[in-house]
């Protein structure tokens, strides 16, 4: 019995080890940020993605930010309307560097698109890519949102593998056989004698 249970635990080990590289590995990627507010609002982030595999020479790597926002609803008794400009930078660990911008301009009210790519050319594969990442809205009249997003399209034989999401998983599953474990040798362990007193 003890020889199954160590069978099916190692094979569910390598079962989740495995999804979680499937799951993980990407030839692209998009992040994608949402705020909200009424004034002057801000955002900014940093996110780092570790490259993997090979490509040939030189690596095709290419970026396009998008963004859109809903201005406040049109009130025609004040002042109403929004505008908003992100940027990004998108840099490698050999000194190759993106930049991105756009601008949604002066809206009363609606949603606005707007798109901006650029690409660059590593003479080898990096082994990580930073996205550094800046929006900044006014927002006159009531609440709005903006949405804006960077696509990371890799070249061929190049992956992204974002450890956050491999890693939850991982643990996930470590920890399901840390508990059949305990709960097996619990049930295996023998009971115990009761203690008679001397007369």
């Amino acid at each position: 019995m003890k020889r199954a249970f160590v069978r099916l635990a190692f094979c569910a080990f390598v079962g989740l080890a495995a999804s979680a590289g499937l799951i993980t590995r990407s030839s692209a990627v998009t992040l994608s940020y949402e705020y909200s507010g009424v004034g002057n609002v801000s955002f900014q982030s940093n996110t780092t993605l570790n490259i993997g595999g090979t490509c040939s020479s030189p690596c095709v790597f290419s970026a396009i930010m998008t963004i859109s926002g809903n201005g406040p609803v049109w009130d025609p008794s004040m002042p109403s309307g929004w505008g908003t400009f992100a940027s990004a930078t998108v840099t490698d660990n050999l000194n190759d560097v993106v930049s991105l911008g756009v601008n949604t301009g002066d809206y009363t009210n609606g949603t606005k698109h707007e798109i901006f790519g650029a690409v660059f050319f590593p003479s080898v594969l990096p082994s990580t890519l930073g996205i550094s990442t800046s929006s900044l809205a006014s927002i006159l009249g009531g609440l709005g949102t903006v949405d804006y997003s960077i696509a990371i399209n890799l070249p061929d034989g190049a992956y992204v593998t974002p450890l956050p999401a491999a890693l939850p998983l991982f643990a996930a599953g470590l920890g399901t056989l840390g508990l059949l474990g305990w709960f097996r040798r619990r049930k295996d362990a023998p009971a115990p004698r009761p203690t008679t007193m001397a007369t």
